[in-house]
């Protein structure tokens, strides 16, 4: 009789009274996988994971410490054995129990089992490639052309200036970046008049694997220096992103589209320095000078000139240089102030010029637009020859407007 309540009390102990404790603290399970030497949890397992690691913390009495007990079973499969069961940092029963499965075909449940005795179980989410490519986005897709030792966001470049050009866009998924190891991220460069293509592949770091959103960039080797339209594909196994475009011009059909928008006097005075639209009376400025507010025609405009501004001197047969410099000009206005003169010298100038070459792309009279003399039968003296510019045409049309008003 002894030996059968001996007997029944092991039992008890061995097989009731631990999983009693352990159903009691219980913790839930957690799901992470592995990938490109990652570990990522909090997320849905690629399809093309390395391995899933599922994770549970229990207490564990010391009958139930045997990790050959712990098994986990994935909708009705052949049980997996624990690889390891460790204790916790915290100083008590506290342990954590982990499996390394391979990845499943489907979303699916796993359940743990301690001997026979079901614990608990979880979902293992299975994000398919259909799915993962379907969420992936592309935004904000930009070349950015080298100019010198510049580099411009344009879809509008000089063929001739171009040094080097480059794609760069963020690249966005809802879940981890990981699945992008075996597919590649690569970007397609195109010249739509010859038909070359260049494919450059776009290597991820870690880190940027680990992301959900990383801001890449792809250049080409060939600098592309000819005319016409050029193309960036942006391409993930087969499917494209998204397509960035831009175009090479000649100089010729660059300097036709500039264009003077607007001008104005920088006038400095004891107090300081401002912007004025006309030229200041005499006696009131220290120092007068030009500025030309300059800029393309061309959308997505990106082009260097040698722009040089030019003192009209009555009588004079060479005029005098201001200065000349190379700017960037885009299709926003783009401010060249040359400097100031002595305004002593003002009065035997007669305008202030901007040029491109031989090309006069604006005009900065120094004089008031002259008036027509009408007399009392309904004749009138015309004005004597005068050099229309920026300013003149707003005077115009103030004028007409106080006219019509």
């Amino acid at each position: 009789m002894w030996h059968w309540i001996r007997r029944w009390r092991d039992w008890a102990v061995n097989e009731r009274l631990p999983l009693h404790r352990v159903r009691s603290q219980a913790q839930p399970m957690h799901c992470s996988y592995e990938k490109a030497g990652l570990t990522l949890p909090h997320s849905p397992v690629p399809w093309n994971a390395d391995a899933v690691l599922v994770e549970a913390t229990l207490r564990l009495p010391p009958p139930a410490r045997r990790k050959a007990d712990y098994t986990l079973r994935i909708d009705g499969g052949p049980p997996v054995v624990a690889e390891q069961l460790r204790r916790g940092e915290a100083r008590d029963d506290t342990h954590r129990l982990s499996f390394r499965i391979p990845t499943p075909a489907a979303t699916c449940t796993a359940r743990l089992f301690w001997k026979q005795h079901l614990l608990g179980e979880t979902v293992v989410p299975i994000l398919t490639a259909d799915a993962f490519l379907r969420d992936l986005e592309l935004a904000s897709p930009t070349l950015f052309v080298r100019l010198g030792d510049q580099m411009v966001a344009s879809s509008t470049f000089v063929a001739t200036q171009c040094r080097g050009l480059t794609a760069t866009a963020v690249v966005r998924s809802k879940t981890h970046l990981a699945a992008l190891a075996d597919l590649g991220l690569r970007v397609e460069f195109r010249s739509d008049r010859t038909g070359t293509v260049e494919e450059v592949s776009i290597p991820l770091t870690s880190s940027q694997l680990a992301a959900r959103e990383v801001l890449a960039s792809a250049s080409p080797r060939k600098v592309p220096r000819r005319l016409g339209a050029w193309s960036a594909t942006w391409k993930v196994g087969d499917k494209v992103l998204g397509v960035s475009r831009a175009k090479g011009i000649s100089q010729r059909t660059f300097a036709a589209s500039l264009r003077v928008s607007d001008t104005r006097f920088v006038v400095e005075t004891r107090t300081g320095s401002h912007l004025s639209r006309q030229a200041p009376p005499h006696g009131e400025a220290q120092r007068v000078g030009p500025a030309f507010l300059i800029a393309s025609r061309e959308a997505g405009m990106a082009g260097l000139c040698d722009l040089r501004v030019v003192a009209q001197v009555a009588g004079a047969v060479a005029p005098p240089l201001l200065q000349e410099k190379t700017l960037l000009i885009t299709d926003g206005p783009t401010l060249f102030a040359p400097g100031t003169l002595d305004a002593g010298e003002l009065e035997q100038l007669i305008s202030f010029e901007l040029r491109l070459g031989k090309l006069l792309l604006g005009l900065l009279p120094l004089h008031p637009v002259p008036e027509a003399t009408f007399n009392s039968e309904g004749g009138f003296k015309p004005p004597p020859a005068f050099a229309w510019s920026p300013l003149a045409d707003d005077e115009l049309t103030e004028r007409l407007g106080k006219l019509m008003g």
